[in-house]
C-alpha cells in the first residue's frame, strides 16, 4: 500500500511523496504550491520540490518526517515561491 501525504500550512498546499530506495530505506520529497494560486482561471500552478533530509526505516516515518520538514521550512520562511 502506498502512503502519500497532503498538508495545508502557512498558505501552502504540501504534497509528501515517499520513495523506497534500493537499500530498503525510505526517502521523501515535499512539493509546495501556493494555496492562493488555485483558482478557476489558473491552468498552471508553480511549485517547488525539496528532498527531506535523511532516510527512514518505514514509509510511515518517511511521510511523518515530510510533514515536520514542511512545517519547519514554512515557519522559517524558506519556501521561495
Amino acid at each position: 500500500m502506498d502512503i502519500n501525504g497532503f498538508l495545508e500550512v502557512g498558505g501552502y498546499f504540501v504534497n509528501v511523496t515517499p520513495h523506497n530506495e534500493h537499500t530498503g530505506r525510505w526517502v521523501s520529497w515535499v512539493r509546495f504550491e501556493r494555496a492562493s494560486d488555485f483558482t478557476e482561471k489558473k491552468t498552471s500552478i508553480p511549485g517547488i520540490r525539496m528532498r527531506v533530509p535523511h532516510d527512514f526505516p518505514t514509509q510511515e516515518k518517511s511521510v511523518e518526517a515530510g510533514y515536520e520538514y514542511a512545517r519547519q521550512l514554512v515557519d522559517a520562511g524558506d519556501v521561495d515561491l
